[in-house]
């Protein structure tokens, strides 16, 4: 956390907030969550406008007028602030560019796990944030996936979120994606037939794309931009649930618990059965 829908949603705010924009001074207040040494960093984006604004699964890519890029990877609790001069700091503020339309963005992380890098576009590929990076989730790539998978022996749940075959998916999503296309979590990558492979394609991209629009999902520390709370967890339809009543129309079954790699995974044991895929 964040995953995709969360990232996407920063990148959007950013965009808004920060689109053309040159950056006058960068203070990093923290060393640990930038890529390489922080002199350089601040030399590096110093002077620098923002050109584009993009995102690879859950890694942001701010593109610069110097053929580099800002690389942002949020991980557990990092995210994005824009404030202005007369807002106050915030609490776990690691790094502040300073832009000239007055605008502050700031990264704020409590656990200090994510990272900013700063690449030329050359070499992006190579960046440490991109290096094992799979295709976006958020336009998924059937083939891909059903090659991947094919032989691997892993639940379907726990290869979701590799985020080398596919980048984007975390945990919240991977068991909703699963609940919507009538799969059981635990059922072998190797075993999911081709039917359900391209349901799991379809529903990631639609599930993904729904997050996108009630702008993530607040179980803990996500906050947009602007501070408040995305609204995905009230649409959720398994994650979080274990216990109360399935909400698919029609089903009695109750939602179930299991860990799976050390995961909580959250599924319906009568309308999400292994090997078959509903209609």
């Amino acid at each position: 956390m964040p995953e995709l829908p969360e990232v996407e949603t920063m990148r959007r705010d950013l965009a808004q907030a920060a689109s053309k924009a040159t950056v006058t001074h960068v203070e990093v207040l923290d060393e640990k969550v930038v890529v390489g040494p922080a002199q350089e960093f601040v030399t590096g984006l110093t002077g620098r406008r923002l050109t584009a604004f993009g995102r690879r699964g859950k890694v942001l890519i701010i593109g610069l007028d110097n053929d580099t890029a800002l690389l942002g990877h949020p991980r557990m609790t990092g995210r994005f602030f824009a404030l202005q001069s007369k807002d106050d700091l915030t609490r776990f503020a690691r790094v502040v560019l300073h832009l000239d339309n007055g605008t502050r963005v700031v990264f704020d992380d409590i656990r200090r796990f994510g990272r900013l890098e700063l690449v030329a576009d050359a070499v992006q590929g190579d960046a440490a944030l991109l290096r094992n990076i799979g295709h976006d989730a958020l336009h998924c790539d059937l083939d891909h996936l059903s090659k991947c998978f094919a032989k691997r022996s892993i639940p379907i749940k726990v290869a979701l979120l590799d985020q080398k075959v596919v980048a984007g998916i975390g945990n919240i999503y991977a068991s909703e994606i699963l609940f919507h296309c009538g799969l059981d979590p635990r059922t072998p990558s190797c075993c999911v037939k081709p039917a359900e492979m391209a349901a799991i394609a379809r529903e990631t991209e639609r599930v993904l794309a729904e997050g996108v629009q009630y702008r993530g999902t607040t179980i803990s520390d996500y906050r947009t931009m602007s501070g408040g709370k995305g609204n995905y967890q009230d649409h959720l339809r398994v994650y979080g649930r274990e216990g109360q009543p399935c909400l698919r129309e029609g089903c009695e079954g109750t939602i179930q618990k299991v860990i799976l790699s050390t995961r909580s995974t959250y599924y319906c044991s009568r309308c999400q059965r292994k090997g078959r895929t509903r209609k």
